[in-house]
């Protein structure tokens, strides 16, 4: 396998390969198989997607799920379907959802994130976490034995390219979409992307105040211009790049209606109470709208022209 970072250094592994060889089973509920070897687990329309993909060299997961039970659904799809290594585990993004179960699946994966993620991550870890969880049940108190926080052992830098096997995965960092590192992963001659929680199914993201509305919009013309035919969202079921058709809309439409307000001199107050958006009366997380206003209103604000 070689990895390469797009400022030129290469960091090479070599394992022994073995025979690509992968049957169709059944993984259970919430288990798609995409393409030839690409899994996905998304149980609804708003659990946090993980998934595995099978090279000839081993095993490459994309987050390691929302749940300690989820997680071991998936170890043990993993196991159904190869019995092939994890080599690697991409995160997407660095909350917990996504990054909170590495210690399922590292060792021996070793976990690849962009930079800053780690600590991101440390702030955000609570150390409580498998006490409260191990509370809720006998489930997932088993769940949850081992249960410790792991950083990202390589931390990438804008792009970042790994040839394992016969699959090639392209990392490229997403700035200001989500959190504070995000990651889409590109797999070209498979045309499958994973795009992180940048988009996800028919749901109101939760944006937080470093998320900048243009680089959002600025990831999806990225990732639309790689002409993916599948696209893996952060959260939701397998779709296509109709999912940033659809948020370049509602992100497009969201900009006027809080620009025109904005320019009538309504306070952001004025505007969250008052702006609707009827047209995303179906879509989930509804109490989310309130922090795309904020977002919307600080991206109109910051263009304003100067008196």
């Amino acid at each position: 396998m070689k990895i390469g970072l797009s400022g030129g250094l290469f960091v090479w592994l070599w394992m022994a390969a073995m025979p690509f060889s992968v049957q169709s089973q059944d993984l259970g509920p919430g288990f798609t198989k995409v393409k030839e070897g690409i899994y996905v687990f998304a149980p609804d329309a708003t659990t946090t997607t993980c998934s595995f993909v099978v090279t000839q060299e081993g095993v490459v997961m994309i987050d390691s799920c929302n749940s300690p039970l989820a997680s071991r659904n998936m170890l043990a799809a993993i196991k159904k379907v190869t019995d092939k290594p994890i080599v690697f585990l991409i995160d997407t993004e660095t909350h917990t959802d996504h990054t909170g179960n590495h210690f399922i699946f590292s060792p021996p994966a070793t976990i690849i994130n962009h930079e800053g993620a780690g600590e991101a991550m440390k702030k955000e870890y609570n150390p409580k976490r498998a006490e409260t969880l191990a509370m809720k049940s006998a489930e997932l108190r088993e769940a949850v034995k081992g249960e410790k926080m792991i950083a990202p052992h390589i931390e990438y830098k804008d792009r970042m390219t790994i040839n394992l096997g016969e699959r090639t995965f392209e990392l490229i960092h997403l700035k200001n979409v989500h959190s504070e590192a995000d990651t889409a992963i590109w797999l070209p001659k498979e045309r499958v992307l994973f795009a992180s929680s940048a988009a996800n199914m028919r749901r109101f993201i939760n944006l937080r105040p470093t998320v900048v509305i243009p680089d959002v919009l600025a990831s999806f013309k990225v990732m639309k211009s790689l002409n993916p035919e599948i696209v893996i969202t952060g959260h939701g079921p397998v779709t296509t790049t109709k999912v940033f058709d659809e948020y370049e809309a509602f992100y497009t439409l969201l900009l006027k209606r809080v620009g025109d307000m904005a320019a009538q001199g309504k306070s952001l107050e004025e505007i969250k109470k008052e702006l609707k958006m009827p047209e995303y009366a179906d879509w989930h997380d509804q109490e989310r709208l309130g922090a795309n206003i904020d977002a919307a209103y600080k991206s109109v604000r910051s263009n304003k022209p100067s008196s």
